[in-house]
């Protein structure tokens, strides 16, 4: 409700408190079932997806904290500021407490991957999704193996179950489209006289439901400058990323509307 977002309050409980929030919400939902109301604390922790969530925090906040140099205050005040935005990003919340443009370009390269990140799935969060970041892992671990050893059959484990290839290729199809719009949408921007930085961080931040994003659209701006044309194509990298671009881009095909 404020131009300077949580920033604007100058409360570091009122930050804490945020964080607090901004975790819960960016985790799956069914594992807070199973943790709250069916109490099976176990099935909770040993979710795969949850932990690399928890450690993409810790180290992404550890090295800005630690190598990025992100404000002139104590370290303490460091962490917070940098958790907060940290959290916010990776939970495509849209808030900020910082003007992490200030930060230098480190720390704004990472902050932009995180952006792509997002929480778990089943959550509020938008972005690719903590559990398929974790599956392009394995499948390109995996191509390494198949390299290294032809005749090796070798399988796509997530949580000890194995993933099917369907499963796999449909996965790998949505990244691929993801990066298709991404840079479409990008050269179209700049092609609109928007700036690099910009075009990016906004095609980006609009995909995955982030909010602010770097340049002219940082957490201290806003959209309100950029061409009617930029906000209509900014408008269609919304709808795209919240419905998964599948459903969107079946409205442009010529098959659909043959039935």
């Amino acid at each position: 409700t404020r131009s300077a977002s949580i920033g604007s309050f100058q409360s570091p409980l009122i930050e804490y408190v945020i964080i607090g929030f901004m975790i819960i919400a960016g985790i799956n939902f069914t594992r807070h079932y199973k943790l709250l109301v069916e109490f099976q604390p176990r099935y909770f922790f040993r979710d795969t997806e949850l932990r690399f969530y928890f450690l993409l925090i810790f180290i992404v906040t550890g090295t800005i904290v630690l190598l990025a140099n992100p404000s002139s205050g104590t370290v303490s005040d460091n962490i917070r500021l940098v958790l907060f935005q940290v959290v916010s990003i990776l939970t495509t919340t849209g808030f900020s407490s910082a003007n992490y443009e200030l930060w230098g370009p480190f720390a704004q390269l990472l902050l932009l991957a995180l952006m792509f990140v997002g929480g778990c799935t089943g959550s509020t969060a938008g972005g690719l999704k903590i559990a398929r970041i974790s599956l392009l892992f394995r499948v390109v671990s995996r191509e390494f193996r198949r390299l290294a050893e032809p005749r090796g059959i070798f399988a796509v484990r997530l949580d000890k179950k194995a993933v099917a290839e369907s499963t796999i290729q449909s996965f790998l199809n949505l990244v691929y489209l993801a990066l298709i719009i991404n840079i479409a949408g990008s050269i179209t921007l700049t092609a609109l006289g928007v700036d690099i930085l910009t075009s990016i961080t906004a095609v980006t931040a609009s995909m995955f439901n982030i909010g602010p994003g770097l340049g002219q659209v940082g957490p201290t701006d806003n959209y309100g400058h950029l061409p009617t044309l930029a906000k209509w194509v900014l408008s269609f990298c919304m709808l795209a990323g919240r419905l998964e671009y599948y459903a969107v881009l079946l409205l442009f095909t010529r098959a659909f509307w043959r039935k």
